[in-house]
């Protein structure tokens, strides 16, 4: 591959969707609309970032089921390079599991993620060439941690980008920063990560600054609807919000547009204020609809939200 690209690493899966009509009581039968789709946090940023035309390969496993078959044409369809997939015979493909509550926030999630056990260090030796040549590197959290050291240690010259997901991912990936270049924790994560209890603007600061302090290049933390804080080990620091979006359809997938589109400024060699406006701005076009991805996400799109609501 000539073209700069971004490979990701990470969990591929069938996402089943409820949500209720009413407010959500336990042991009762509610009313609502589910729905399927592909998801995955890994795959999920990929697709954003496929969508604002930048290559985007995913390394996955998947079962040999007829979710598989559906969670690779739906992917391509939107762009990501499957063709390094792996599939498992017998195994069943990753599902997650939500149900939303009547004001579209989550209430609860299961999910079956087995079939990434398969993600080995065997299968990515495999893809070293794809792995070394990428621009950059997504990881998702829950990867073995042997795996994440081999990664981490195998191809040190390549920026790793990784988005803890919860608080028990960030406990794990503390262990890691040092190989790590830039990571998008909340402010739970955040502290995790640090080791900081943070309960004030100048607990945030030294937060950061530790996880700085180990080794991470870029860090890009999420504040709700505070915005997000940014900062590197160059000294930069940049505070920004948007004004609020008018009407909240779906905030599953925010957290992965918004990483998406600092992957995308970094393939891309934008500054930092402008990574941080399309992030904020692709966070806004994911809460604006029903599915985890805005399948109109574009360059165009990001400009757009960025002029209404800076």
């Amino acid at each position: 591959m000539s073209e700069r690209y971004i490979a990701g690493i990470g969990a591929a899966n069938i996402d089943i969707y409820g949500k209720s009509s009413i407010p959500i009581r336990t042991h009762y039968d509610h009313p609502g609309l589910i729905r399927t789709g592909a998801g995955g946090v890994t795959r999920n940023i990929l697709e954003n970032t496929a969508r604002l035309k930048v290559r985007s390969c995913l390394l996955s496993a998947v079962g040999d089921d007829l979710y598989a078959e559906e969670l690779i044409r739906t992917s391509e369809e939107a762009g990501i390079d499957m063709s390094a997939i792996k599939k498992v015979k017998g195994a069943h493909t990753s599902i997650f599991m939500q149900v939303q509550d009547n004001d579209n926030d989550m209430h609860l999630a299961l999910c079956d993620m087995s079939v990434n056990a398969n993600i080995d260090i065997a299968y990515l030796r495999r893809k070293r060439e794809l792995l070394k040549n990428a621009a950059a590197i997504v990881i998702d959290p829950s990867l073995d941690d042997e795996v994440i050291e081999y990664l981490l240690k195998t191809y040190s010259k390549v920026p790793f980008f990784v988005d803890p997901v919860s608080d028990n991912y960030a406990r794990k990936m503390s262990r890691h920063l040092s190989g790590i270049f830039c990571i998008k924790p909340n402010i739970s994560e955040l502290s995790e990560l640090s080791g900081i209890g943070i309960e004030s603007g100048s607990d945030l600061k030294k937060a950061v600054k530790a996880v700085l302090d180990k080794g991470v290049k870029k860090i890009y933390v999420s504040l709700g609807k505070k915005g997000c804080l940014y900062a590197d080990s160059e000294g930069n620091c940049i505070r920004r919000h948007f004004r609020a979006v008018r009407k909240m359809v779906n905030a599953s997938g925010a957290g992965d547009a918004f990483f998406a589109a600092t992957v995308y400024g970094y393939v891309k060699g934008l500054g930092a204020e402008e990574t941080i406006d399309k992030a904020l701005a692709a966070g806004i076009a994911a809460v604006q609809v029903e599915e985890a991805i805005n399948r109109k996400m574009s360059v165009r799109l990001l400009n757009s939200i960025i002029k209404e609501y800076k």
